[in-house]
């Protein structure tokens, strides 16, 4: 081969190296595909007006978005159910069926459910999804 061309195929090496990195990051983080495939927990929520809430217990507080835009909710005692969409960074969460259980005064239903049903952004980073929405920021880890 010779030298120039091997330099033409270095080149050609690395920019195929280059863009096929760039493909296999965290897919597209505002696609439906970044949320899809397992139940994320909540870790925390950010409230007007409360400041930051840690979730004692992530588990009880989960939601699990489906193909064809199915959510299942877990909302501490209540389960709920309902639909979703997505577009670029836009996500809205239409009206969920929910049990309607009183799971304390302890509890923060109300207020997970208040920012799922408010959604209008959301973002996949690190791991991590975060729902924005006038009601709040809640923070997810599967």
């Amino acid at each position: 081969m010779r030298p120039m061309t091997r330099k033409i195929a270095s080149w050609v090496l690395v920019v195929v190296i280059a863009l096929s990195a760039a493909g296999c990051s965290d897919d597209d983080l505002t696609s439906p595909s970044a949320v899809i495939g397992g139940v994320w927990k909540l870790q925390s929520l950010e409230i007007p007006g409360r400041g930051l809430v840690q979730i004692p217990v992530p588990a009880n507080y989960t939601a699990e978005f489906k193909e064809g835009g199915l959510l299942a909710v877990k909302a501490d005692c209540n389960s709920c159910s309902g639909t979703y969409s997505i577009s670029g960074e836009s996500m809205k969460i239409k009206a969920m069926a929910c049990t309607t259980a009183f799971c304390g005064t302890a509890s923060f239903d109300t207020a997970f459910l208040a920012v799922l049903n408010s959604a209008n952004t959301f973002e996949v980073s690190d791991g991590e999804l975060t729902i924005n929405s006038l009601q709040g920021i809640a923070r997810f880890r599967r």
